[in-house]
């Protein structure tokens, strides 16, 4: 009989969110709302076992009000009879004395803190064995503690816990820490589930025709990038075999948008199709590009439309330096033609793509301020 888990990791529980501003506040709230949201889920799938796979928390310093609100959500699936399986993270480690799990009790939870597995967790769900490999890493004693996951001997269900990087991700720059693996490592392990964490993208990585390990991604997107769906994975798990469905679970959702603003002749126009990107639960970055003829007033456009998101960074990436605009007021007889002069002798002679980026976004940045303060 197949056993039915939720998988989730990093939640990140009480990160600063500085990336956010003014939002940050609410944001930390946002996360607890969508740890939340996972435990209401897992009990109302009726899954058999919770399994977090590293930081659930941001840092080994958290709040006590945040610990209060995980305490009592364990309680709540400990007590319908869920179990909960986790490891620690790169963030919530337990090296440190400080630790969340050295300083608080989870009564119920099955904290994995050995620096390699010994012997597996085994607990007795619906009549079936269900062996837990999973550690805690530690740079001074876990050498060899992936290949210390390696299935034991015995009948019953084989998961694995592990927080690490898959290699050849050409987007992470490898660390110490990370723990890194191929697919074929993972494979070799013969686990029938391995419940990853680590990396923020929902991804499974298949061997042979079968789901071998799943990343769940982060729940809720924590930086720009991690962009879209959120989810959690409800996994159904029987020797050999593993079917996986990914649930929505995010709170608010990140979204960056292009727009060509060159595209629009009017302000007006322009400041109707930002508001249209908009809605209550979308945290959005607007890149504006292309050609204009005129500066624009980002901030201005920025206090218009932010109030159709729950947060908007506006990003002014626009190029005035080719615009018929700036050739017109380059032949005039004044500062503003004399300092255009000077930038376009400087950009034709920078010897490097990062001075011609400064000098476009100098002609920006003054030709913003001769604009908005009318000087000549």
């Amino acid at each position: 009989m197949p056993i039915r888990f939720l998988h989730t990791a990093d939640l990140h529980l009480d990160s600063p969110l500085r990336t956010f501003g003014d939002l940050a506040r609410e944001r930390r709230r946002d996360f607890l709302k969508t740890f939340d949201r996972i435990v209401n889920l897992a009990i109302k799938r009726e899954v058999d076992c919770l399994l977090i796979a590293g930081d659930l928390f941001d840092s080994t310093s958290v709040g006590a009000e945040t610990v209060g609100r995980v305490q009592d959500a364990f309680s709540r699936l400990t007590g319908r009879g869920v179990q909960v399986v986790l490891i620690p993270g790169t963030h919530d480690n337990i090296i440190s004395a400080e630790s969340v799990y050295s300083r608080y009790q989870f009564t119920g939870v099955h904290i994995l803190r050995e620096p390699a597995v010994g012997e597996p967790l085994r607990l007795d769900i619906r009549g079936e064995a269900v062996l837990f490999y999973g550690f805690a890493y530690r740079s001074d004693r876990s050498r060899e503690a992936l290949e210390s996951m390696r299935r034991r001997s015995g009948d019953g269900i084989h998961v694995g816990l592990l927080h690490g990087s898959l290699k050849g991700n050409p987007e992470w720059e490898m660390r110490k820490k990370d723990i890194p693996f191929s697919v074929a490592d993972l494979a070799a392990l013969d686990l029938d589930y391995i419940a990853l964490g680590h990396y923020h993208d929902a991804a499974c990585l298949e061997e042979g025709g079968r789901v071998v390990a799943c990343y769940p991604g982060s729940p809720e997107g924590k930086k720009f990038g991690e962009n879209g769906p959120r989810y959690a994975l409800i996994v159904e798990v029987a020797p050999g075999n593993a079917s996986v469905e990914r649930v929505e679970v995010q709170t608010r959702i990140i979204r960056e948008f292009n727009v060509d603003a060159s595209l629009f002749a009017e302000p007006a126009a322009l400041e109707a199709e930002l508001a249209r990107l908009g809605t209550s639960d979308i945290i959005g970055r607007i890149r504006l590009c292309g050609t204009v003829e005129e500066p624009l007033d980002t901030a201005n456009l920025s206090g218009r439309v932010k109030g159709n998101f729950a947060w908007l960074e506006l990003v002014d990436e626009t190029d005035l330096y080719n615009s018929g605009h700036v050739k017109r007021m380059e032949r005039e007889d004044s500062i503003r033609g004399l300092f255009i002069r000077k930038i376009h002798e400087r950009y034709d002679a920078a010897g490097s793509d990062a001075e011609r980026e400064l000098c476009r976004d100098a002609l920006r940045l003054v030709m913003g301020r001769f604009s908005r303060g009318g000087g000549n």
